[in-house]
């Protein structure tokens, strides 16, 4: 990236770009800047384009890093989000406050380890009912003497 492609952004699509990076949606942003959704979409295409990103959120994080300032970005006012940054893009660890801000799914801790837990389960109710179907068939072939290496059944 240069800095001549950031600069050649507009205001605007710095704005979706920043608004973006923030993890608002498509329509957040547009009800955050008083624009279509349709018209941040085409902003954050032209500035892809521009950038030479091939997606916005890439953009994204390549406008807030060439600014060193994410400090400047306004808090949406009207959807009641409260998103903090960091000062330097490039100081974030994984474990300061501004990588769980960066976080686009808004779980708890809790609930983390739940949906965890319920994805566990289901993953060994799934196999379980496999194991169930496998046996029952098997027994089904046993109790009609079916023998799959007999003809219809090979090849």
């Amino acid at each position: 990236m240069h800095d001549r492609s950031v600069d050649q952004l507009s205001d605007r699509q710095k704005e979706c770009l920043r608004l973006l990076y923030a993890n608002l949606g498509i329509k957040e942003i547009a009800a955050e800047l008083n624009l279509s959704p349709f018209t941040v979409r085409t902003h954050l295409r032209d500035a892809r384009r521009t950038i030479g990103a091939s997606r916005s959120m890439q953009a994204a994080r390549m406008l807030v890093e060439h600014e060193r300032d994410t400090s400047g970005i306004a808090t949406p006012n009207r959807i009641g989000l409260d998103r903090r940054f960091a000062d330097d893009v490039s100081a974030t660890s994984p474990g300061s406050s501004a990588a769980v801000a960066r976080n686009r799914y808004p779980f708890g801790f809790l609930t983390r380890i739940g949906l965890i837990v319920a994805i566990a389960f289901g993953a060994v109710a799934l196999a379980g009912a496999l194991l169930v179907g496998a046996e029952a068939i098997t027994q089904i072939f046993q109790a009609e003497r079916i023998d799959i290496s007999d003809y219809p059944y090979r090849q």
